[in-house]
């Protein structure tokens, strides 16, 4: 790693899940979700230079799902809502969509779309692009600190398309593109971290799967 430190270092967490499923109707079916998370060891990043976090994270996930068929076109709505909360002062919002609607001779096609924001750790650090290549001393006093933009503020969104076809009673094949973006101003109250550069990315991926 590039700090030379980490030496025998250790994490360990501990994860519950509790969830209810309900049929409401023929049409209909609901979940709930509840995820709770608590965990002690190695948390910061041996890769990055500057990055020291808590030894300790505990993170909490609601999540609530709502599936819908349509009797008219024979599709199905998947719609997601998840809300997530940890020890770091991160808060975060995922909404997420998924339309199934089959076609003829075994075709499916799915649009996706996914909404996410999220608030910084109380510990970020703002990425400072005229201080490089280096990167900025953490402030004075700061016992934690991260220039990891993952603990940064910011909002993304993800539309995706995916399509597959049934060969017979058991082969499935499709495959999937997805665009992401994310930028700082995308962010629940419009802030986000200024020093944060927008990333997009494009991925394709391709599936195969069998029925027992």
């Amino acid at each position: 790693p590039n700090n030379h430190i980490v030496d025998n270092e250790r994490k360990r967490t501990t994860d519950v899940l509790l969830g209810v499923t309900q049929v409401m109707s023929t049409h209909d079916i609901v979940q709930l979700n509840l995820g709770h998370s608590s965990g002690s060891g190695y948390y910061s990043d041996p890769y990055k230079v500057m990055d020291e976090r808590p030894r300790e994270r505990r993170h909490t996930t609601l999540m609530a799902r709502w599936n819908h068929h349509f009797e008219g076109t024979g599709g199905t709505l998947r719609s997601s809502y998840r809300y997530y909360t940890d020890s770091f002062d991160v808060r975060a919002h995922t909404l997420a969509f998924e339309y199934v609607q089959p076609l003829t001779q075994g075709w499916t096609v799915t649009p996706q779309l996914r909404l996410y924001t999220q608030t910084k750790a109380r510990f970020y650090v703002d990425a400072d692009a005229s201080a490089g290549p280096f990167p900025p001393n953490p402030p004075a006093g700061w016992t934690y600190y991260t220039e990891d933009q993952r603990l940064s503020a910011f909002g993304a969104r993800t539309l995706g398309l995916k399509v597959a076809k049934q060969i017979d009673a058991n082969w499935t094949m499709d495959v999937k593109y997805e665009q992401y973006s994310q930028r700082a101003a995308w962010t629940l109250d419009g802030g986000g971290s200024p020093g944060l550069a927008p990333f997009y990315a494009r991925s394709i991926q391709l599936g195969v799967s069998r029925q027992f």
